[in-house]
């Protein structure tokens, strides 16, 4: 009779433990991975399409948020213990960010997706990360429909509203109501 165990445990990492493995060598700094519930997830690769889509919409988030926000673009965001997401955008409590602990999980104001290949993450275990860590507001754009999924009011391990846009829809986030977005901006 064996001693093995009949199902493997996978034992979760810490944001911490993710930066030591960087700074020691184990993960490489430009290496596309993210920490999403203590375990170290490859990402899709940038995509021409995807690419320019990410360009056009911090662009237009810069423009239209002014200094109300931070745009932040594939920002690595600690949210801890076991999180570190790297979301294509993020919008970020208008305040100023530099080196060492200065990024405050309260400070993701909304998070933004990009899907094509990535659909069914950002819409399973990223939208179960953004509303556990209460992030007011957390958008997909839906590569493959041309539509811009907003889901708001986390509570538990969802979102309470979705709202489906598309290339004439606006909306407004939580932390901006005064502010109105096109969801054309997002869009194709």
């Amino acid at each position: 009779m064996s001693d093995m165990p009949s199902e493997l445990v996978l034992r979760p990492f810490t944001v911490d433990e993710y930066h030591r493995m960087v700074e020691a060598g184990v993960l490489d700094a430009q290496e596309r991975v993210e920490l999403i519930d203590g375990a170290i997830v490859e990402m899709s690769p940038i995509g021409e399409n995807h690419w320019g889509r990410h360009l056009a919409i911090v662009t237009y988030l810069v423009r239209v948020l002014g200094d109300r926000a931070a745009v932040a673009g594939q920002a690595s965001l600690p949210l801890r213990p076991r999180d570190e997401p790297q979301p294509d955008v993020a919008i970020l409590a208008p305040r100023r960010y530099g080196p060492g602990p200065s990024f405050e999980p309260r400070d993701l104001l909304a998070a933004i997706e990009i899907a094509d290949s990535s659909l069914r993450t950002d819409l399973g275990p990223k939208l179960l990360l953004y509303a556990r860590h209460r992030v007011p507001d957390y958008l997909v754009v839906d590569v493959r429909h041309d539509v811009l999924l907003h889901h708001r009011q986390p509570h538990d391990l969802r979102y309470g509203l979705l709202d489906r846009l598309g290339a004439r829809g606006t909306f407004t986030l939580t932390a901006l109501p005064d502010v109105v977005l096109d969801a054309g901006a997002f869009l194709g």
